[in-house]
């Protein structure tokens, strides 16, 4: 989470990521992720989420996956990633292994995989839909508020609840040998990994352009 920050405070004019809606392009730069990542940790941090909690994403490849995903990085917290096509029953398996708190999803398709096997997750408290749920009333929170309507968070701050061997993530097996297992990984993983691989490039990363195509 440094080493973001201090590419962001590096580059911030920089463009961050890139996405195509239709025929548009949208782009968002550094500082404006950031801003983004801020405020969106703040909507986290108003539903209680905090050091050591577990916060499930179910997305496409979008850019609001990674805005999410810092958030929850920036409370203290572990994103974990769903695979887009897991079924209900995989979903509260997941969801429920992990304990995870709360659940963001993409989109109402999504989020009706997880209200299906809702009462099979008793510590899921939330689940916000980022797209669709404006209107859909009961227990699905709107993701709008969620990302854009809080007084952003000081993210240097935040960082005194982030140490190089709390968890980063936990990426799960895809189960074709039985019950899916969850992969920990460290902060210290993730960047010795990126920084491997910057080694290996061997050429100056600003302004390299990386196409994301999977999902995430």
């Amino acid at each position: 989470a440094s080493r973001w920050l201090d590419t962001v405070s590096a580059h911030p004019d920089n463009v961050a990521l890139r996405a195509k809606y239709g025929d548009r392009w949208i782009e968002w730069t550094y500082a404006e992720v950031a801003d983004r990542v801020a405020r969106a940790a703040a909507g986290l941090r108003s539903l209680g989420v905090g050091p050591g909690d577990r916060v499930v994403l179910m997305m496409r490849n979008i850019p609001e996956f990674h805005v999410v995903d810092l958030a929850a990085v920036f409370c203290g917290a572990t994103p974990v990633s769903i695979y887009n096509s897991s079924p209900p029953e995989q979903v509260a398996y997941l969801a429920g292994h992990c304990r995870a708190t709360v659940a963001v999803v993409e989109d109402m398709g999504f989020a009706e995989r997880f209200s299906v096997v809702r009462d099979e997750l008793p510590k899921l408290e939330h689940l916000v839909v980022l797209r669709g749920a404006e209107d859909a009333g009961g227990d699905l929170l709107p993701g709008g508020p969620l990302l854009e309507a809080h007084d952003p968070i000081d993210l240097r701050a935040a960082l005194d609840d982030i140490h190089p061997d709390s968890l980063a993530t936990v990426i799960y097996t895809s189960g074709t040998t039985g019950p899916p297992k969850g992969v920990m990984i460290s902060h210290y993983n993730v960047v010795w990994t990126a920084q491997g691989y910057l080694d290996l490039l061997g050429i100056d990363p600003v302004g390299f352009r990386a196409i994301s195509y999977l999902p995430m």
